[in-house]
């Protein structure tokens, strides 16, 4: 039977909680699941002992900056996003404007409302984040793209909206497999298999392509690093949608998209997190 380890981390509150998510995100966790308590929010996570043993320690210096690891061990394998699907997953409404569910709720009674149906997983894609609603907004508010590149597609949620919101075909690229065999199950579901072509890789997978829209809803450090690479994806007057980032990289986000001649034309903002669309000239 395959083995876990086990996290258990104890944060002062829901926005410290939420920002050390967004950094373990870039490590070999599986899952990431929360719930408030009297000491504060207390977060869970898994991965395996091998990834653990590479990276443990990196790990937990992040921890201890955010909150404190109150719990590490090994346990057997269980379905834990059947578990937290089961538990812990809610539909998702935007502005009356659309609503991210699971298959197991049902369909807005309002045929104007988008139906959004993922197969969620403990991670960044379900909807709940601050910064996948703001980019959910983004988009909506966009011109359709006739292509469009989702880095770090999750579980496919952005693509899914552009596809519904009038994009002809996206490209969607994670590195995590949970991620992409989420997306893959959901745009079944969704019936958008045929306009979608889901990677497992990063951007570079995409090289020589070219996109009239790129999302990257991921950390400051990897949009920074990629940044030239959007760039050179992305067509003139092409949109560029960021987010996954706070308030306090803002500028640093902007500065970086302008040495590429990619300026911000909307900047959303939701309790500390931000989102900006861009246009490049």
């Amino acid at each position: 039977m395959k083995r876990y380890t086990h996290l258990t981390i104890t944060c002062p509150d829901a926005e410290s909680a939420e920002i050390l998510t967004a950094f373990l995100s870039d490590y070999p966790f599986e899952c990431f699941s929360d719930s408030a308590t009297e000491e504060g929010v207390v977060l869970e996570t898994y991965m395996s002992p091998e990834d653990w043993v590479a990276c443990g320690e990196e790990a937990t210096n992040i921890i201890n900056d955010y909150g404190t690891l109150t719990t590490l061990k090994e346990i057997d394998d269980e379905n834990w996003n059947a578990r937290w699907e089961e538990e812990s997953f809610h539909p998702v409404e935007i502005d009356n404007l659309m609503v991210i569910r699971s298959a197991a709720h049902p369909a807005p009674t309002d045929p104007a409302v988008m139906d959004i149906i993922v197969s969620p997983t403990m991670s960044f894609g379900s909807g709940h984040h601050h910064t996948t609603r703001m980019m959910c907004r983004l988009i909506h508010a966009s011109q359709p793209a006739k292509r469009a590149l989702d880095v770090g597609c999750g579980t496919g949620v952005l693509s899914f909206v552009a596809l519904k919101c009038g994009a002809m075909f996206v490209d969607a690229i994670d590195i995590d497999p949970w991620s992409t065999e989420s997306a893959l199950r959901a745009a079944s579901i969704n019936g958008v298999s045929d306009n979608i072509n889901i990677i497992t890789g990063t951007v570079e997978a995409v090289e020589g392509k070219s996109y009239d829209a790129i999302y990257a809803n991921i950390n400051r450090n990897i949009i920074l690093n990629d940044i030239a690479r959007y760039s050179a994806a992305l067509n003139n007057g092409g949109k560029l949608l960021l987010s996954g980032f706070l308030t306090e990289d803002k500028d640093d986000i902007i500065a970086a998209a302008a040495a590429h001649n990619i300026h911000p034309t909307t900047t959303l903002e939701e309790e500390g997190w931000v989102a900006i669309a861009f246009t490049k000239a």
